[in-house]
């Protein structure tokens, strides 16, 4: 393992802040891809773009830093590291604390976007920063509030998520671990759709190659079209759930006070009786 200390960042204000930048320093760097299988990155409230490239032989991460305090620059920290096969790039809190208003007065922040192989495994850990990541081989994003934007991913998107939403198209197969209130989002998945605990987040799903499973769902609502398999959901509560155009066969195996909607569907239908 091997560490090497850029120059860094722990954000004090947000992303609505990036458009301003008095002060600024570089944070760039690049790494070998040679040997490696995956990027994993952990952020905080830092946005970041991601981009896969065929072909392109290292990784190539493009940061800058920017705030209104000239001396809060050499407290923005990025970190990368090497393990094995894998390649960590990480944001830490230096000693001190940064103030700022909400207004926009005083900020701080990293500007990223990281180009890699696009034969690479992607790790996403964030808390409120948002994500855009296209044409990736898979990846995986774990974040509290933060929103993802993901288009052309050729295998796994796997998500875990609190209040944040997802937005994509072109998705090898979806396996969605658990949201709280965020929405989902999805359209041409070419394989399975796999979901666990959803709460108040609403799930939409349309063009979908393989079959969808929906373990629970609190009061979101559950939207299919177009699916080749089949749709099993174990349980809904207030929530309603349409769908439509589904090939295989259609079960629900309990739902509350939400309503389940359907037709078009082409196997058998087995679904709580209406009240």
């Amino acid at each position: 393992m091997r560490w090497i200390v850029l120059a860094s960042l722990l954000i004090a204000s947000g992303p609505a802040l990036a458009t301003n930048c008095e002060h600024e320093a570089d944070r760039s760097f690049d790494v070998d891809a040679a040997g490696l299988r995956t990027l994993a990155t952990h952020f905080g409230s830092t946005d970041l773009r991601l981009r896969g490239v065929p072909g392109l032989a290292k990784v190539e991460v493009r940061a800058r830093a920017c705030a209104s305090d000239a001396d809060d620059l050499d407290r923005l920290v990025l970190n990368h590291r090497v393990d094995g096969d894998r390649l960590v790039v990480e944001s830490e809190r230096h000693r001190g604390s940064f103030s700022f208003s909400i207004f926009g007065s005083h900020y701080a922040y990293l500007d990223i976007e990281i180009r890699m192989p696009a034969s690479l495994a992607v790790e996403v850990d964030s808390g409120s920063g948002d994500i855009d990541a296209r044409d990736l081989a898979s990846l995986e994003f774990d974040a509290g509030s933060g929103d993802l934007n993901v288009q052309n991913i050729a295998g796994e998107l796997v998500v875990s998520v609190g209040s944040g939403d997802v937005e994509g198209s072109d998705i090898g197969r979806f396996h969605l671990k658990s949201t709280g209130s965020g929405d989902i989002t999805l359209d041409d998945i070419r394989g399975d759709v796999e979901v666990g605990g959803v709460g108040s987040g609403d799930l939409t799903f349309r063009k979908v190659g393989g079959s969808v499973r929906i373990d629970h769902v609190g009061s979101g609502d559950v939207d299919l079209r177009d699916v080749t398999g089949d749709v099993t959901l174990d349980s809904i509560g207030s929530g309603d759930l349409d769908a439509a155009d589904v090939r295989g066969n259609l079960t629900v195996k309990s739902s509350g006070s939400g309503d389940v909607y359907h037709r078009n569907i082409g196997g058998k239908v087995d679904v709580p009786d209406s009240d």
